[in-house]
């Protein structure tokens, strides 16, 4: 039974002696983050999850912006919200009930907290669904997509104005 255990053993070679100097000694110290934690982008506050309906024309609108912007879909998204409770005015009377998914397409935004609250208060006052009424929201910021902070002049064309001049000559 000892010889087995013996055998079951694994053999290690002998052990090498490292120098006691550690290479890190000879470089010169990173400061110290007095919090610990790791800087990176600085936080954007609490954030509420949404998944806004959009009609497909909205959709494409849409994507065009994000490529002319180099945003994510999401960011995008937030900014055009808030245009949308900014002008609430222009919230169309009859919202549909709801949009089929031939005809509609999802997506994901964060945004802040209490815009997420305005969200369920006017949801909630108009009687449809989140999903409904952010939509609706984020294509009122689409039809003010050019008074957004932060735009950068269009140096390259969309895909629908390519489209336009190679149909055209």
């Amino acid at each position: 039974m000892d010889e087995e255990r013996q055998s079951n053993v694994r053999q290690t070679g002998p052990r090498v002696a490292y120098p006691t100097f550690r290479i890190w000694v000879m470089m010169t110290p990173m400061p110290r983050r007095s919090s610990g934690r790791a800087k990176g982008r600085p936080s954007k506050g609490r954030r509420v999850v949404i998944f806004p309906r959009l009609p497909l024309a909205a959709e494409g609108a849409l994507r065009d912006l994000v490529a002319r912007r180099g945003l994510t879909l999401s960011e995008i998204g937030a900014e055009l919200f808030a245009e949308g409770l900014r002008n609430l005015s222009e919230l169309p009377a009859p919202l549909p009930m709801r949009y089929s998914p031939a005809e509609s397409e999802d997506m994901t935004v964060r945004i802040p907290e209490a815009e997420g609250a305005k969200l369920r208060a006017l949801a909630k006052q108009l009687d449809r669904s989140l999903a409904i009424v952010s939509g609706a929201l984020i294509e009122i910021g689409l039809r003010h997509a050019g008074e957004l902070p932060g735009q950068i002049p269009v140096q390259y064309m969309t895909t629908q104005e390519q489209l336009l001049t190679t149909k055209a000559s």
